[in-house]
């Protein structure tokens, strides 16, 4: 989104050049930003440890414009001193808001038999390889206390089989043996019915999944791939 609009971005808030004080800054960007982006895209304006610099969130993308409106930064902003991500943590809060959101009735859940210690919601795909071998070891996770929850990601988009086999899995009466059955080879029964994947496709695009598995915390921290369940419950342990 931001790219398409990059040009018409620079030349709103050039316009309000040096008019722009530091007290009221975040305001006044908002309302820059709302007559290029729209107003509902416009998520929030809130000024920064760095003086004169304001972050903006945008319909899933954090970037930063200056107090007087000359300058945007598209990037990471990081506290050297304190070794941190500022932005990566925003994106996280960003995409834990967007994940509890959810519904959970919506998803495929591998629960624990006993207490949950943590959570971990997979943006998944039944054809991909490294999906599978994630789903191998649920059973391993499971018995460390971890939930898994699956959103659809049919990573050839809709329409394709992929899109097709993943339907069938969420309309499927026992979605978790649907999904492990497709995710060991098997056949699934097609069928169709009202299902969230084409939703949950479009928040996985909205929150910068790229590809399956994709695995996200409670806290909004993300694992873009596969990654080993020993390896998983130290990172959350």
């Amino acid at each position: 989104m931001l790219n398409r609009y990059a040009g018409a971005l620079a030349l709103c808030l050039a316009g309000t050049g040096t008019v722009l004080a530091a007290e009221g800054a975040q305001e006044s960007v908002a309302d820059a930003m709302a007559q290029v982006f729209g107003a509902e895209n416009v998520k929030s304006v809130t000024a920064t440890p760095v003086p004169g610099l304001n972050e903006v969130v945008l319909d899933g993308e954090v970037i930063y414009v200056s107090d007087d409106g000359r300058y945007l930064i598209q990037g990471n902003l990081v506290d050297i001193q304190e070794r941190r991500n500022l932005t990566e943590e925003r994106r996280g809060e960003m995409r834990a808001e967007a994940i509890s959101a959810l519904d959970e009735k919506d998803m495929v859940v591998f629960e624990p038999a006993g207490e949950v210690k943590h959570t971990l919601t997979v943006f998944t795909d039944p054809d991909c390889p490294y999906c599978r071998k994630l789903h191998s070891e649920v059973p391993q996770l499971n018995a460390a206390g971890v939930k898994v929850r699956y959103l659809a990601f049919p990573r050839q988009g809709i329409p394709s089989p992929g899109y097709d086999k993943t339907v069938s899995v969420w309309c499927a009466e026992d979605r978790a043996a649907a999904m492990t059955a497709a995710k060991s080879g098997a056949e699934v029964e097609s069928r169709t019915c009202e299902n969230p994947v084409m939703d949950q496709l479009q928040t996985g695009m909205r929150l910068g999944v790229r590809g399956t598995p994709t695995i996200i915390t409670e806290t909004g921290r993300t694992f873009p791939g596969y990654v080993p369940a020993a390896e998983l419950l130290s990172q959350l342990d």
